[in-house]
């Protein structure tokens, strides 16, 4: 609410430029997420999988590069409306080899892999303020944005090999979740530099405060076998989780923390 009457304001404090021309434009654009991910990477990727060859933890999921889409349109002089999708995903591998029990085989060497990634997919709305523009030759510009659509994709993949002799026994846990929504507020500046009438560089620096929803499990599925033991070797172990059940870390629910600056830079066309 408190944007949509800073976005009010600023129309109706300036004047029409529909007759100057130009008054639509598609950014194409690229940068650096530092999203901080604080639950993801001090509690989830910390944790060991349950499943005996214990697993983990985790290298953290730091800034990632991004990339997304702007479609800009000039309701004033000064103002502008711009509606904004980016996407960026992060990755995270642990390797373990070593030994455990399996079947009535007994102790085998075993190595495993734990793979995480994350990706986001983000959708808003952004007011723009021209500070500085020289027709056809530069523009600065402040911004602010709310984004009400952050879905998060969370996949964490588990990929087992037992060796008995000269045979090999795969087994896996493969995962997915999804957040229900989110929000994001934005703030910051960017400027425009002409390379010729329609088209222009574009470098941007913003800071978002924002989180997505906790995470629920779309699919988890295994290709253990009850041979395999897995009963005894997890005793009182409430099971594998299903579609729907929430994803834990240590002392609730696992959530993605979105706060933190944001750099592009992109090519700007004018038509």
């Amino acid at each position: 609410m408190p944007i949509l009457i800073l976005l009010l304001i600023l129309i109706g404090s300036t004047e029409p430029a529909w007759a100057e021309g130009k008054n639509w434009d598609f950014q194409i654009f690229t940068g650096y997420s530092s999203a901080a991910l604080n639950t993801l990477n001090e509690k989830k990727l910390n944790e060991t999988s349950f499943i005996p060859p214990k697993v983990g933890g985790s290298p953290a999921i730091d800034g990632r590069p991004m990339f997304g889409f702007e479609l800009e349109w000039k309701v004033r002089p000064r103002f502008s409306l711009v509606l904004v999708t980016s996407f960026w995903e992060g990755e995270s591998t642990a390797v373990e080899q070593g030994e455990n029990t399996f079947q009535d085989f007994g102790i085998v060497p075993f190595s495993a892999v734990r793979k995480t990634r994350v990706t986001f997919n983000e959708y808003g709305l952004r007011g723009r303020y021209h500070l500085l523009q020289e027709p056809n030759r530069y523009r600065l510009f402040f911004e602010v944005g709310f984004f009400d659509q952050v879905k998060v994709t969370y996949r964490e993949d588990y990929n087992y090999v037992f060796q008995v002799k000269d045979q090999q026994f795969l087994r896996n846990v493969l995962s997915e979740a999804t957040s229900r929504g989110g929000y994001l507020f934005e703030w910051g500046i960017g400027g425009d530099y002409y390379l010729t009438r329609w088209l222009a560089i574009v470098l941007a620096v913003n800071y978002r405060i924002g989180k997505a929803t906790p995470l629920y499990y779309k699919s988890y599925r295994h290709t253990f076998l009850e041979q395999d033991a897995l009963g005894e070797a997890i005793p009182g172990s409430p099971g594998f989780p299903k579609a729907g059940d929430p994803v834990f870390v240590r002392d609730g629910i696992l959530k993605m923390e979105l706060t933190g600056w944001q750099a592009t830079t992109g090519i700007r066309i004018f038509f």
